[in-house]
């Protein structure tokens, strides 16, 4: 256990960095659904060893956020939005698995860039159509709400890839991040000796 206490105020703070480029953004979005949430959260979860703490960085900015933002109209609205938010911390995790090929690693990080920008769009809208008494409960009307929300959908997929882009480039350049997952022979080998010892 003493090992991991002098991590403790480094992993405290990326905490509350991800927390705060993400309620940052999320405030002053340039365009609505154009935010750097998802991108956090996929950091977080690349970052943290804990899926729970990597959870809680989307968890907690949508909650910061939220309190100078409109309310959802929703339970249900609310409900699909704060569970698709989880979903990047969870791609995280996966994306940090080793890999033995670039191409895989590439792959990879498309997939996990462009999923939270879907499952927030097919959730909410599901949401909103269930829920709201805006459109027809009808496969037609379905299919209105889904159509509706295309634009947002598209705004908030290229939001995504562009700060997936930025936050990840920096925790490339910093060490903290690649496209072939973790890599830490090294700290496997400290750790080892540490518990050795």
């Amino acid at each position: 256990m003493r090992s991991r206490l002098p991590q403790l105020p480094a992993q405290l703070s990326v905490f509350a960095l991800l927390v705060a480029i993400a309620v940052a953004g999320r405030w002053s979005q340039p365009d609505w659904c154009v935010t750097p949430m998802a991108a956090a959260g996929l950091l977080a979860g690349y970052w943290f060893r804990s899926v729970g703490v990597a959870v809680l960085v989307p968890l907690v900015a949508m909650a910061v956020s939220d309190l100078l933002l409109p309310a959802y109209d929703r339970f249900a609205v609310h409900a699909a939005v704060y569970g698709s938010m989880m979903v990047p911390a969870l791609l995280g995790g996966w994306m940090r698995r080793p890999l033995d090929r670039l191409s895989a690693g590439i792959v990879r990080l498309a997939v996990s860039v462009a999923t939270p920008s879907l499952l927030f769009f097919v959730a909410t809208n599901f949401a909103v159509w269930a829920s709201s008494g805006r459109y027809a409960k009808t496969l037609a009307g379905l299919g209105e709400c889904y159509a509706a929300a295309l634009p947002f959908y598209r705004r908030m997929l290229a939001g995504d890839a562009v700060y997936a882009a930025l936050l990840l480039t920096v925790a490339a350049a910093a060490g903290a991040y690649s496209l072939r997952g973790e890599r830490r022979p090294e700290s496997t080998a400290s750790a080892a000796s540490t518990s050795a010892a």
